[in-house]
């Protein structure tokens, strides 16, 4: 056990120790992903506090023992057929969706097609998987082409976020689908950060470049709950044979206790509140608006419109400096350091949320403004 003591005090030394603290509903939060400011909404709160009386405090069981009930149902369906798909599966949270999803349906025989920025969970899904991994350039669809011609093996699955969760930039779904059919391989697209803040109905990237009615026979698609919707939880949407093969033979669904019903009557909730969220994603692009425009360093931001705004520091001493001083003048911020970008990447990551008012993100321009002037 002495080389965790030894391995925590570099983690310290090299400023990637992170410190885990209690929410502080104090601070004025710049670090959520609760987009569309949702996670406090009354409505919500309802719609669980019934589905808890009727339903009970938890599930009871596996899903596929009792713990299987319509609420879960009215969720997988809604999303579904909200995007087009065939049929859906409703999981604990997006990662283990991504975890269950590569450890049950890909296997040793696949070629995986991975965007060298998609998410950690998909990364460990994939790891368990024994298939050849190509990882190609970040939203490079042309070296992406490349590696497809040049690959040798029959079964191929091309993996990607839709909106990447630390740059914040979009992929091009419709691109990679006409490559999909093109070489005959799956594609699967984790829509976390896409979910109810792109699209006229908050349907994520789908609906955004025009693609809900395409075919999607090859499509695997992941909607999650915790980000836009504020709860937690996720959806995966593909044909009819690999979601009921998920339900037989994921073990990450057999073999836990299904999510209570109240999460999903909370998450069908929330999802009404999205599809009739016009006002809230004006209001959204509004503040991401204001926030660029009142930041004093643009050379220092990626060229992205989304809620994620990454300012780029490059050094994690820095970073840390920056949010320790943001915290104490009542501002959360996130500092993202290794290994979750790389070392030479570092960032202050800010996320706009639509519950923000102007004098906030003044406010917070005027406090970040301050502390980078005083690092750079």
């Amino acid at each position: 056990m002495l080389h965790f003591k030894t391995e925590l005090e570099e983690l310290r030394i090299n400023n990637l120790y992170r410190l885990q603290q209690c929410h502080d509903n104090k601070l004025l939060n710049f670090g959520e992903n609760d987009y569309l400011g949702l996670r406090k909404n009354k409505v919500i709160s309802s719609a669980i506090k019934r589905s808890i009386d009727e339903n009970g405090n938890g599930s009871g069981a596996s899903a596929l023992v009792t713990g299987y009930f319509s609420s879960h149902k009215n969720v997988e369906n809604a999303i579904s057929n909200a995007l087009n798909f065939e049929d859906g599966i409703f999981y604990q949270s997006g990662f283990t969706a991504n975890l269950s999803f590569f450890k049950t349906i890909i296997d040793s025989k696949f070629e995986i097609f991975l965007d060298k920025l998609c998410h950690a969970s998909i990364y460990e899904g994939v790891k368990n998987t024994n298939a050849k991994i190509t990882r190609y350039p970040h939203l490079n669809i042309d070296k992406l082409e490349q590696d497809l011609k040049k690959s040798k093996i029959s079964k191929k699955i091309i993996v990607t976020d839709s909106v990447f969760s630390m740059d914040g930039d979009c992929a091009d779904i419709s691109s990679l689908i006409d490559l999909s059919n093109k070489y005959k391989t799956l594609l699967f697209i984790d829509d976390a950060h896409g979910f109810g803040v792109y699209g006229k109905n908050g349907l994520g990237l789908l609906e955004h470049q025009g693609l809900l009615k395409k075919n999607k026979k090859n499509l695997i698609h992941l909607t999650t709950f915790g980000k836009s919707a504020g709860i937690t939880g996720a959806v995966l949407c593909a044909n009819k044979e690999t979601i009921e093969f998920l339900r037989q033979k994921s073990k990450d669904y057999i073999y836990t206790t299904a999510p209570p019903p109240y999460i999903a009557d909370g998450v069908l909730s929330a999802f009404q509140l999205i599809m009739n969220g016009s006002q809230l994603r004006d209001k959204l692009n509004e503040n991401i608006g204001l926030f660029k425009q009142s930041f004093k360093f643009p050379k220092l931001l990626l060229n992205v419109d989304g809620p994620i705004q990454p300012i780029m520091i490059c050094d994690n001493e820095k970073v840390l400096k920056i949010q320790k001083k943001a915290i104490q003048k009542g501002i959360y911020l996130s500092a993202i350091r290794s290994p979750t970008v790389p070392k030479s990447l570092s960032r202050i990551r800010i996320t706009i949320g639509a519950n923000h008012t102007k004098d906030e993100i003044l406010f917070l321009n005027q406090i970040l403004n301050e502390c980078i002037k005083n690092e750079i």
